[in-house]
C-alpha cells in the first residue's frame, strides 16, 4: 500500500470514528450522508473507495460522502445525517 493509500486509509477511519459518534449520540439506526469539507490534498476517489470498506458493517455502510473542495489539506466531517 502506497502512502497516499495509507494516508487515506487513516483519512477515511477518522471520518467512521468521527460519524460514529455523532450519529451513536443521537440514538441513529443509520447514516445516511456525511457531508465533508476536503482539502486538495487528500485523493477524493481513494478516499470514498476506503471508506466504504472501512464502514463495512457498522450504520455508517453504504452512506454517500458528500464532498466540498476546499483550500488548504484539511479534512472536516461538516454534517452527518441519520435515521
Amino acid at each position: 500500500m502506497g502512502t497516499t493509500a495509507v494516508h487515506e486509509l487513516a483519512a477515511a477511519q477518522d471520518i467512521l470514528r468521527v460519524a460514529l459518534q455523532a450519529a451513536e449520540g443521537q440514538g441513529a439506526r443509520r447514516i445516511i450522508v456525511i457531508a465533508l469539507k476536503v482539502g486538495r490534498l487528500h485523493a477524493i476517489d481513494q478516499l470514498r473507495d476506503l471508506f466504504a470498506i472501512v464502514a463495512q458493517g457498522t450504520i455508517a455502510e453504504g452512506a454517500k460522502l458528500e464532498v466540498e473542495a476546499v483550500p488548504g489539506p484539511g479534512l472536516q466531517v461538516a454534517s452527518v445525517e441519520i435515521e
